[in-house]
């Protein structure tokens, strides 16, 4: 049976943000926890301080135990950010048992002081249940992604803002989106990022001091989406969405 998964791990939604900017340290894509197809694919993301640590790793490999068994998984490079940001590829040697809690030994590659941002505790081990057997098919379009609204909100840190895409997809396993978001009508290059998908939306957009995309008031961008599911295999192709930033409220 097939059901919309939120996706994997706990986006900073501009109505929900803390105030506080994020700490440095690593998230990982499916969010711990989750329910993961056999054959998954994982996305290990670094910010501030630990963005040249994750840039460093394409090449190593990391551990994925469970009692009796383990999977090595070789490191791949990702994309890159302007915002302090690096995105690496973890991709399975083998595939997991099922019905199984697999440990991801992130101390293979990364030193125990660097804080994993999306799991239990600063510096707990990410672990996720596999479920019963491997995902070999791409998520089925419901509802293509499209541009639903855009939203903007001054704090003392700074100006939020966000551009909310909205999608449907029949798939079983959580789904994310790589975004290539360009400047229409500039010669600025383009900004690439992994973006979660929950509950059928997608943000694209930053806080004060986090975020995925920067965008400037009222500019006007073009955003090429690829959907991806948690085994990596692709949707079908979306034309590309035109859109203009939102303008920050008035006021100091």
């Amino acid at each position: 049976m097939y059901s919309l998964l939120p996706w994997l791990f706990v986006v900073l939604m501009a109505s929900t943000a803390s105030a506080a900017c994020p700490e440095d340290g690593v998230q990982i894509f499916p969010r711990p926890g989750s329910v993961v197809p056999t054959n998954t694919r994982l996305l290990l993301e670094g910010i501030g301080t630990a963005r040249g640590l994750v840039a460093d790793l394409p090449g190593k490999t990391v551990r994925l135990q469970t009692a009796g068994h383990e999977v090595r998984a070789r490191i791949q490079r990702g994309w890159t950010s302007t915002l302090g940001r690096a995105t690496v590829l973890l991709k399975l040697d083998g595939t997991l048992l099922p019905d199984k809690v697999y440990i991801l030994r992130l101390d293979d590659v990364l030193p125990g002081t660097v804080a994993l941002l999306n799991g239990a505790g600063p510096m707990t081990l990410p672990e996720w249940r596999s479920g019963k057997g491997p995902d070999k098919t791409g998520p089925y379009w419901l509802k293509r992604p499209a541009v639903s609204e855009g939203f903007s909100r001054r704090s003392e840190q700074g100006t939020t803002r966000y551009v909310r895409l909205t999608l449907a997809a029949r798939e079983e396993s959580p789904t994310y989106m790589v975004v290539t978001l360009t400047r229409k009508r500039s010669g600025a290059s383009a900004q690439h990022y992994v973006v979660p998908v929950v509950n059928g939306t997608a943000m694209l957009g930053h806080e004060p001091c986090s975020g995925a995309f920067a965008l400037e008031d009222g500019k006007s961008y073009r955003a090429r989406v690829e959907v991806f599911d948690a085994a990596g295999n692709l949707a079908p192709a979306v034309p590309p969405m035109d859109f203009e930033a939102p303008a920050a409220p008035p006021g100091g």
